[in-house]
């Protein structure tokens, strides 16, 4: 019943558990601590990375009470890159199965991802039955054709296994990858502001991230390697 978030970010690191009460979330503790070795989003320094992330879990352990496990780790960086992609196959027994959801992901990863970037996300963004749009949920409706959107979203398979080392060696084990965006959507999006459409902009110390919804589901994400760090400097240069 308990789960643990964990931010890397270029400026700090937080870590954060809660316990799951009543389809919600009770927060626990937190814990942070600044950031060193990492630049844009991107760890440039290993052990100043480990270091940081070991003492973030360290308060939040110290307040919880108790040894933190594993978490689920945000990623950002210039290194992320967010595409749509189509998807059709043909229905056999004509009634849409979980299975035939799987074969169209399936497909999407092979068709539009290259060896060198792995999948953080792969979202399905709307479905056609025969010709016909608009459908959120296929599974037991009737078709001969399956046709699907997907946004997916890859991170530089050496980035995404650096941070997860780092969190590794930090005595962390890595339950998933999050893209920040989608994380940061869950948590301050209500469901009407994505049907109407909104964006969300997340200006952080090294990047910003955003993240588009629209008719409820996710249309667009992106992360700038422009943050916070440069805005300032430029004042400074000004000043």
């Amino acid at each position: 019943d308990t789960v643990v978030g964990l931010d890397v970010g270029t400026t700090k690191i937080c870590a954060m558990v809660g316990e799951r009460i009543n389809g919600g979330i009770r927060v626990l503790s937190i814990g942070s601590s600044p950031s060193t070795g990492l630049r844009k989003g991107i760890v440039v320094d290993a052990d100043a990375t480990t270091n940081s992330i070991k003492k973030a879990l360290k308060e939040a352990e110290d307040i919880a009470g108790f040894r933190l496990m594993s978490a689920y780790v945000g990623i950002a960086g210039g290194h992320i890159n967010s595409f749509n992609g189509y998807v059709a196959i043909g229905i056999k027994d004509r009634v849409v199965r979980e299975e035939d959801l799987d074969r169209l992901m399936d497909y999407a990863a092979a068709v539009y991802v290259p060896v060198d970037r792995e999948i953080l996300h792969l979202i399905p963004a709307g479905f056609k039955l025969d010709g016909h749009n608009g459908i959120k949920e296929p599974v037991g409706m009737s078709c001969e054709k399956l046709e699907a959107n997907f946004h997916i979203v890859t991170g530089s398979l050496t980035s995404v296994q650096n941070l997860v080392r780092c969190c590794e060696r930090a005595g962390i084990d890595v339950a998933d990858i999050v893209l920040e965006p989608l994380a940061s959507a869950e948590s301050v999006l209500a469901k009407e502001e994505k049907e109407r459409g909104v964006a969300l902009i997340d200006i952080g110390g090294g990047t910003t991230d955003i993240a588009v919804y629209k008719d409820g589901m996710l249309r667009h994400t992106a992360v700038l390697a422009l943050g916070g760090n440069e805005v300032l400097d430029v004042r400074m240069i000004a000043a």
